[in-house]
């Protein structure tokens, strides 16, 4: 059984929404259709970065913006060993994280207002720029392979984002709950 993920708001039947619990019974056109135009979104195919990935999401991310979650590379890499995926919901579920409890997340709501953010990263138009956004947005649409964002957990039980706010702002705007790779700091 595939499971498809609903943006509610999009679909009215009678003039009223449909329920969250309500079932739907659709012809295969009538899914394909709801698919194409991103009412329904079946998308699953999130994976572990690469080493290589995962090593430069640390220089970036931890040393070069001046921020210590971890002692060293290999704490953090140690870390992402003994992390676990876990789905980020934007609303509260008891099997997952609301994303209001993550730090630092900008939860943009349309691509416009996540093309005015990113526009003033330092990593402007280089390595952030309103194509490589656009190819995030068309991974998911297409089901292509994307990379967990990484979330920390703190000992105190806080959460903050690591890498991947903009993954994450993208697929909720889709109607996906994103999957993260849920990591453990010391401190």
């Amino acid at each position: 059984m595939v499971k498809y993920q609903m943006k509610e708001s999009n679909i009215l039947i009678n003039q009223n929404k449909i329920n969250k619990n309500m079932k739907l019974v659709l012809t295969e056109s009538q899914l394909k259709r709801l698919i194409e135009t991103g009412i329904i979104n079946n998308f699953d195919n999130w994976r572990m970065p690469s080493l290589d990935k995962l090593k430069l999401e640390y220089k970036v991310e931890h040393d070069l913006k001046g921020n210590y979650f971890f002692d060293s590379e290999e704490d953090f890499l140690d870390a992402v060993d003994n992390g676990r995926v876990v789905e980020i919901s934007d609303e509260d579920m008891d099997d997952a994280i609301s994303d209001y409890r993550i730090s630092y997340r900008s939860r943009t709501t349309s691509k416009d207002d996540l093309l005015d953010l990113i526009r003033g990263y330092r990593s402007y138009p280089q390595f952030r720029n309103e194509q490589t956004v656009e190819a995030i947005y068309d991974g998911f649409k297409n089901n292509l392979p994307m990379d967990y964002p990484i979330v920390i957990e703190f000992k105190n039980g806080k959460y903050r984002i690591f890498s991947g706010n903009t993954r994450m702002d993208i697929a909720f705007q889709l109607g996906i709950n994103p999957k993260v790779l849920l990591i453990k700091s010391r401190y």
